[in-house]
């Protein structure tokens, strides 16, 4: 009756046991192949077969992948709250990640490729984030895709990575993503930044500015447009007429016309010069208007966002 109860007993503490959740430092994680790459088709490419390998297959849904053990169980279990309370917020998609060693070189590669080579992001533009701390390079890095391109540019990205960057020294990790998340959250609610609201995607979700034609230039381009062809038919009609009147003279007058050939002459041309030697300073390439700055990644898709060493 003892093993009997003994048995019984240990089966209901297997039981209450695979009712706890699981813990919060297991990623799951699943392996790739080149067969089997295990990414969307529109992201992949002729070229960027070993970035997709070199790159950890995860599942999205679990939001904290801290590979690099910086933070702690109950850390971790926070976060998770802090990140789906900021995804039914903004309805960005928000990953957090930790390393330790980077095979891409750079801290934005490795934030780019992690986002666009799992499962992340929200509609069709896939809009979200990445934060990422990268022990390897030492580097603080966000990445932004789709809409949140638009909504966090470089002077926010800067403002955000500050909001972390404090605690980062002191090795407070958990500190350095809840405040960026909080920020995140502040600049979310303020909505698009001016600077942006001429930013606009393709339906591959790929941003690029359109700029409006200030009203002076338009009135300026609309006259001149309607002025030449005025001065043109002008000119015109005042030649018809002293083409006509010089005819009617000639035809009235005796006049010996004569013949001149230059022999043995040079004739020289002299260039006249503008007096408007105008230096122009404007450099192509360069911009004053502020808002996002965004590149491709190895997959061609478009991201913002920045980092700072530490």
């Amino acid at each position: 009756m003892k093993k009997l109860i003994y048995y019984i007993a240990f089966l209901l503490l297997l039981f209450f046991i695979n009712l706890l959740p699981t813990s919060a430092k297991e990623i799951l994680t699943c392996e790739r192949t080149k067969d089997d790459l295990k990414v969307r088709e529109e992201l992949k490419n002729n070229n960027n077969q070993s970035a997709i390998l070199e790159t950890p297959c995860v599942d999205a849904s679990s939001k904290i992948y801290d590979f690099a053990d910086l933070l702690s169980d109950q850390e971790e279990e926070t976060l998770f709250l802090e990140v789906s309370d900021f995804i039914k917020e903004t309805n960005y998609d928000l990953a957090i990640v930790t390393i330790n060693e980077n095979p891409k070189g750079t801290a934005r590669n490795y934030a780019d490729d992690f986002y666009d080579y799992n499962n992340f992001g929200i509609n069709a533009t896939r809009d979200g984030l990445v934060f990422l701390i990268d022990m390897d390079t030492r580097e603080l890095y966000i990445s932004t895709t789709g809409y949140a391109i638009k909504t966090y540019d470089d002077s926010r990205i800067e403002s955000i990575l500050d909001s972390g960057y404090y605690y980062i020294s002191d090795e407070e990790y958990y500190e350095v993503f809840s405040n960026m998340i909080e920020k995140t959250s502040y600049y979310y609610s303020l909505g698009t930044p001016n600077d942006n609201e001429n930013l606009i995607f393709d339906d591959n979700g790929n941003p690029y500015y359109v700029r409006e034609m200030p009203y002076v230039l338009i009135i300026f381009l609309t006259v001149i447009i309607t002025l030449i062809p005025t001065l043109i038919c002008y000119f015109k009609t005042r030649l018809k007429i002293k083409v006509l009147s010089t005819n009617s003279y000639l035809e009235n007058q005796e006049i010996t016309l004569k013949t001149d050939r230059l022999v043995n002459t040079i004739i020289t041309h002299t260039p006249r010069y503008s007096s408007s030697g105008g230096s122009g300073s404007s450099g192509s390439g360069s911009s004053s208007h502020g808002g996002s700055s965004f590149h491709s990644s190895s997959s061609s898709s478009s991201h913002g966002g920045g980092g700072r060493h530490f």
